[in-house]
């Protein structure tokens, strides 16, 4: 069994497909969303990895933020019952009501909207971020 444990960890990673959006890859693309949203820089955050590199790049982290990142299911969930329009890093949160997706495809990042759920957080989104983003 000790044998096979790295072919199952290399397996499972090769299955798991690309590497997550990094922080610093995030950042433009919150900063188009929180403006597209009328939240001009602001976005609700509980990662610490992503807050700090916010706070580097010009962007607040705050609470009050009609827009929120999601990094687990917990903090999707807190957010959408507060009504706020969830960004995640992970395209299966939009069927768990995320609004947006932001995941990378052949090493780009890539913005997926659910309009549906963006609609139900009550946020409307320029049509310039319509455009540039793949729709769900």
């Amino acid at each position: 069994m000790r044998r096979l444990m790295p072919i199952m960890v290399l397996f499972t990673t090769a299955m798991a497909g690309t590497p997550p959006v990094s922080a610093a890859e995030l950042t433009p693309f919150l900063k188009v969303i929180t403006a597209s949203a009328g939240a001009p820089g602001r976005i609700a955050c509980r990662d610490i990895d992503l807050s700090m590199q916010l706070k580097k790049d010009g962007l607040s982290p705050d609470a009050k933020s009609p827009v929120a990142w999601a990094a687990s299911a917990s903090q999707l969930a807190t957010y959408l019952a507060e009504g706020k329009l969830v960004v995640a890093g992970d395209a299966a949160m939009l069927s768990q009501g995320a609004g947006i997706a932001i995941i990378k495809e052949q090493g780009k990042p890539v913005i997926i909207i659910n309009p549906k759920n963006v609609a139900a957080s009550g946020v409307t989104l320029s049509d310039a971020l319509m455009k540039i983003a793949r729709i769900r």
